[in-house]
């Protein structure tokens, strides 16, 4: 099978400048009306999820000493639903992987589960971990957004956090139940404002990212304007939001999924396809094929999102963890994305299942894609035909093309490390065969 050599197309994301994540924490803290209702003494409960955001760290860090300064005592709740194996312990671990953990944040971590039904809506119950239900005042944060499962005003955010979050696994499981009646959209606002009426919350800190996943601004939004203001801040984030710069693929070859990259393993307005039973499909992009190699280190063996592809790598169904990944699909109503698809021994096996099963195609006319995951997607390394609809469209081609780097075994280097070697000033020293630093 002869596969077309690859060039790397550059997107130019622009960032807006390095943000200075404490004082814009600081500034909007106290900008807020939160110092008039926190007093000293005061429990303060922040929730902190699983995604990788870049800034979280240091925002929770600059939140939690906000907190401190007014003499208040802050209170770190893991607020991921059912990452981390569903248990205390396991989304503990999961915010120290992302490092997290009591002494970087200046806070005590929450560390049981004690779900506790705060109200009904439509016949569902609405949970609340007794750790909310108990604090003062609940300040949530997380990044605006477009969400996996769905397309609405309301998506990935701030209230969502507060229906997942502050409900964690039995929240999480309650909501995704009603969705399969109602919708996802209709669902998460229903909860959440039985939550807002229930629960102490004063606000929630919006972080709003640019293309290359750093962090652009940071707002802080009063309890009272969150359902009016997060629809707007969902606009803005959408404008920000990187993605593939192609409508048509025949292949796409993936490096890596992770909980850490998307809720769904895989950013699935990235990749076209949300494959949820009761809501709406994407219009583009459309690829025909998806091939994925692995899995990320830190999504900690969860392969949600295994379903979305066509081929994958053995090694990855070989890494997953099939009870943790079992219950991520089952929490959120979407076995689909458990299901495991056709597993090959070498990734020249996987791609090449995907090029016989896209119809007729010549190396000319292949439109074939390889990207790190779809949150990095700053570089992608494509075929000559995708290279040509880049320059039309004013993106950068490196020169020269080159083959795909296949080892004795079939496999490959992963693309960062491909990108490393040829975005670098070429040093003297051994190269493999196929052109990429022997270290890879």
């Amino acid at each position: 099978m002869e596969i077309p050599k690859l060039q790397i197309v550059e997107q130019g994301f622009k960032q807006d400048g390095k943000l200075d994540v404490q004082q814009a924490v600081f500034d909007e803290f106290r900008r807020s009306e939160w110092p008039s209702h926190i007093s000293p003494g005061h429990t303060v409960l922040i929730t902190a999820g699983s995604r990788g955001i870049a800034c979280m760290t240091e925002a929770l860090r600059a939140l939690v000493a906000c907190v401190k300064e007014l003499g208040a005592k802050p209170l770190i709740l893991p607020a991921m639903g059912s990452h981390g194996g569903g248990t205390a312990e396991g989304q503990i671990e999961v915010l120290r992987h992302l490092g997290q953990d009591e002494v970087r944040l200046g806070a005590s971590i929450h560390d049981r589960l004690d779900p506790v039904v705060v109200g009904e809506i439509e016949g569902c119950p609405v949970y609340a971990d007794g750790a909310a239900v108990a604090a003062d005042h609940i300040i949530l944060v997380n990044r605006i957004k477009e969400h996996t499962e769905f397309i609405g005003n309301f998506e990935s955010g701030l209230i969502k956090m507060s229906v997942v979050g502050l409900g964690r696994i039995a929240g999480a499981e309650a909501m995704h139940q009603l969705a399969v009646r109602v919708s996802y959209a209709r669902a998460i606002k229903a909860i959440a404002q039985v939550l807002f009426a229930r629960l102490p919350i004063i606000g929630g800190l919006a972080i709003l990212e640019d293309k290359a996943n750093s962090v652009r601004r940071i707002e802080a939004v009063s309890a009272a304007a969150i359902f009016d203001r997060e629809p707007e801040l969902l606009r803005e984030a959408q404008q920000h939001h990187a993605t593939l710069p192609y409508d048509l693929i025949d292949v796409l070859l993936v490096d890596e999924i992770g909980k850490e990259i998307s809720g769904a393993g895989f950013d699935t307005k990235v990749i076209g396809r949300i494959m949820n039973i009761y809501e709406n499909e994407c219009e583009r992009p459309r690829i025909t094929r998806i091939a994925l190699r692995d899995l990320s280190e830190k999504t900690g063996g969860n392969a949600i999102g295994i379903g979305l592809a066509d081929y994958v790598h053995r090694r990855l169904v070989e890494k997953m963890d099939a009870e943790m990944t079992a219950l991520n699909c089952i929490t959120a109503v979407a076995p689909e994305k458990g299901r495991i698809p056709i597993s090959m021994a070498s990734d020249r096996q996987v791609l090449e299942a995907a090029l016989r099963s896209i119809g007729v195609w010549t190396p000319a006319s292949l439109r074939l894609a390889w990207i790190v995951n779809t949150l990095d997607l700053e570089h992608l390394a494509v075929s000559p035909a995708l290279a040509d609809e880049a320059r039309a469209k004013g993106l950068t081609v490196r020169e020269p093309a080159f083959p795909f780097p296949f080892d004795d075994a079939g496999d490959l280097p992963g693309l960062r490390t491909v990108l490393g070697f040829r975005l670098s000033p070429r040093k003297p020293g051994p190269l493999g065969g196929n052109g990429v630093a022997d270290a890879s």
